[in-house]
């Protein structure tokens, strides 16, 4: 069987996505565009946008940001202008998911052009940062692996699936 992709090329398919390994960074509800990146970063190329991610949040988060993080927030992730700029300097940045208890309008298409899996979860809140987290797509589970807390990932459906597998392709 063929499996096509979005761009119409075919798709191996045994294609899985790989499990995720990475560390949290934390946040709480309403983590908007402009708090992910301030808009003055926002018109420069996404290399040089990922040294200004956080900037306006203070706490020194610029200088401990490497590669393998994953976002972790609440509801409205990414609202506001600038969703796509800030996506993108993520995915520059490193970053390697973003998982949230729900996304604002157009912000996990934004992750996805950015070639970051957005994944919803019921209770973000039991991921802290600093901790290891493992991201099993195709079994739709986050791991805590510091905790040993487990969350379903919601919006583990075969469409994201797909489009997840497609980007292994590219």
């Amino acid at each position: 069987m063929d499996v096509s992709g979005p761009g119409g090329g075919s798709l191996d398919p045994g294609a899985r996505v790989p499990v995720l390994f990475g560390h949290a960074i934390a946040f709480a509800d309403n983590l908007g565009a402009s708090d992910i990146l301030p808009p003055r970063a926002s018109s420069l190329p996404p290399a040089q946008a990922a040294h200004g991610l956080f900037a306006d949040l203070g706490g020194g988060l610029v200088a401990r940001l490497e590669a393998g993080t994953v976002l972790v927030a609440g509801q409205r992730l990414g609202h506001g202008e600038g969703g796509a700029a800030a996506a993108r300097a993520l995915g520059a940045a490193g970053f390697i998911a973003v998982v949230a208890s729900s996304f604002a309008d157009g912000f996990d298409e934004h992750c996805l052009a950015a070639r970051l899996p957005p994944f919803e979860v019921d209770a973000p809140f039991v991921f802290h940062t600093g901790q290891r987290m493992r991201i099993n797509a195709e079994a739709a589970t986050i791991a805590n692996l510091s905790s040993g807390d487990r969350q379903p990932i919601r919006n583990a459906t075969e469409a994201l699936l797909a489009r997840l597998r497609a980007m292994l392709d590219r």
